[in-house]
Order: structure tokens, then C-alpha cells, then sequence
């Protein structure tokens, strides 16, 4: 599946500002940890294992932010590996996050 060019950093900060973060969360608790490493590194190629399992402790403690489109992508990869989540709305005074890892300089988790 590709998700196609990264996002403008500018364009992702303006779709932050207007449409605020969204939070991607389990919605229920995985038997393992192997297919949410798996659907994470799988989304994003240039992710090495260590962000994926950094990424995986923020989407297991509920603080996997980003834009709505950016969360979609990883919930169509989660649940292709049947781990169970969610997309909504971040909760108010939530921080707009980095962007996610992209294997491209600079970038970040």
C-alpha cells in the first residue's frame, strides 16, 4: 500500500491548526506486541526497530498523535495485522506531535 509523497511540513502544521491532532489508541489490548511492530515498521519502511517499538509505547500508553490522515494510515496497517484501534479526536491541550518518521533527514518519530 502506498501512502504516497511525505506531507509538507508546513501543510501538516496547518492541518494542525485547523483540524487539531488526532489520537490513535488500541482498542484492545493486542495478545502480542510482534504484529503492532510489525504494522508500524510496515507503514514507514525507514523505520528501524527501536522507533518502532517507541512508537508502539506511545500507541500502547494513548499518546500516538498526528493528523487524521497520518493515524488513518497506521490503523489501515494495524488492523491488517488484527490489532484492534481506534481514530478520534486528540483531547484538548494535547500538544500537535512531530511528524512521523519518514527515512528521510530530519524527520522524526
Amino acid at each position: 500500500m502506498d501512502t504516497g509523497p511525505v506531507t509538507p511540513e508546513h501543510i501538516r502544521q496547518a492541518l494542525l491548526r485547523e483540524h487539531g491532532p488526532a489520537r490513535l489508541r488500541l482498542a484492545a489490548d493486542p495478545p502480542s506486541l510482534v504484529p503492532v511492530l510489525k504494522a508500524l515498521r510496515e507503514a514507514d519502511d525507514g523505520l528501524s526497530l527501536g522507533e518502532a517499538r517507541a512508537r508502539a509505547a506511545r500507541l500502547l500508553a494513548g499518546r500516538l498523535l498526528g493528523t487524521l490522515v497520518e493515524m488513518e494510515v497506521l490503523a489501515l496497517h494495524l488492523r491488517g495485522r488484527a490489532v484492534p484501534v481506534a481514530v478520534e479526536p486528540a483531547p484538548v491541550g494535547d500538544a500537535a506531535p512531530p511528524p512521523p518518521h519518514t527515512g528521510q533527514p530530519g524527520a522524526t518519530a
